[in-house]
């Protein structure tokens, strides 16, 4: 199984996340994209406005309509 890891704050994820990932998906021949949460961004000074746990829902919810995405 080809398997690719996509990380960042994803506060909030958006449309370009997802963008990326399918066109990861496609563009390699991936199998999956996991969506890593960072908890504690180190190269942004300020935190991120959503928390951890937030931001991994966000990601769960948004990955609902593409089989290959995946939250971690």
């Amino acid at each position: 199984m080809n398997v690719g890891i996509l990380g960042g704050t994803f506060d909030p994820v958006h449309l370009g996340h997802l963008s990326i990932a399918e066109s990861a998906i496609e563009q390699v021949s991936l199998d999956r994209v996991l969506f890593i949460p960072a908890g504690h961004p180190r190269l942004k000074q300020a935190e991120p406005a959503a928390s951890v746990l937030d931001r991994l829902e966000l990601v769960r919810r948004s990955e609902e309509h593409t089989s290959e995405l995946q939250s971690q």
